[in-house]
């Protein structure tokens, strides 16, 4: 290639001698969602009514959706932080997420519903928990460091699962609620889209690239990790809220979809947040709570 453009070299190449790997690029434009930066979505102070089941699982999804700072730390505390394309949209995806937890919560206070949940964690989600910030950012730069390049994989995976699995809850919840409050719920629902589609595209641009990449996401989506919990602590209400957000098939066939559309190029087809519902529902089966749908 006697004809190069400015900057690339004759093994096609730009700005690079081929000893180091590409820049994984997707269709995904991040420079354009990057300028498109989304801020907050109004709600009224007074006149959303939401119903107490509808609010009680609101407020689990709202508690799941406030822990954004905990997951981006540790994605940036890992090997993963090297990559500038994702720590790019991570910034603008960090903003967004506070705007549509923000929502969630105004919408909460406007209907007069709490937004936590009665009781304490297990005891073994508080060692958990501290664990994750003592220790944390101090084991995934060494772990990083010994994996290397696929650990990103693993990680957009994750964030793939678990942003599918939040917006199908939303939708759930959404079913049940009317006026205002499934206007709003329906932007926060809209502007995941753009999580959703940046992660997917992400996690299958790298796993049809390398075995390593693809043995990252399998691992990185195996238990003990849980798509719908924050950094993988359980939230003291987790079994009663799954067990009603997804309580009717189509919730169900919806979270599965979600799933699958990462599992499905995965060996084993993993679907790490419809597995967690379902070990919620039959933990709930097994030891029946008082029900509190109405208040």
């Amino acid at each position: 290639m006697t004809d190069a453009p400015p900057g690339y070299r004759a093994d096609g190449h730009l700005h690079s001698d081929g000893s180091t790997r590409p820049v994984v690029r997707t269709d995904f434009d991040v420079d354009k969602y990057v300028r498109g930066a989304r801020g907050r979505i109004h709600v009224s102070a007074s006149g959303p009514v939401i119903s107490g089941r509808a609010a009680r699982d609101l407020a689990f999804l709202w508690r799941l959706e406030v822990a954004a700072l905990a997951e981006m730390r540790s994605l940036l505390t890992s090997w993963t932080g090297n990559e500038t394309r994702i720590t790019a949209f991570l910034a603008t995806w960090a903003y967004e997420r506070y705007w549509l937890a923000r929502a969630a919560r105004d919408l909460l206070t406007a209907a007069g519903r709490p937004l936590q949940a009665n009781g304490r964690r297990p005891l073994s989600a508080r060692i958990r928990s501290y664990g994750i910030d003592r220790f944390l950012p101090l084991v995934s730069p060494v772990v990083g460091g010994v994996l290397g390049e696929p650990l990103a994989a693993g990680h957009v995976a994750r964030m793939a699962v678990q942003e599918g699995a939040l917006r199908a809850g939303l939708a759930a919840v959404r079913a049940r609620l009317e006026g205002e409050a499934s206007d709003a719920v329906g932007e926060i629902i809209a502007r995941r889209t753009d999580f959703v589609d940046f992660f997917r595209a992400e996690t299958r641009a790298r796993v049809e690239r390398s075995t390593a990449e693809r043995a990252s996401a399998v691992v990185m989506l195996s238990r003990p990790w849980a798509p719908l919990r924050a950094v993988g602590v359980a939230d003291a209400a987790e079994v009663q809220a799954l067990s009603s957000i997804f309580d009717t098939p189509a919730a169900l066939a919806d979270l599965e979809a979600s799933d699958l559309a990462v599992g499905a190029i995965l060996p084993g087809r993993p679907t790490p947040a419809l597995d967690l519902v379902l070990r919620a529902r039959r933990r709930r089966r097994a030891a029946p709570e008082r029900n509190t749908h109405g208040l």
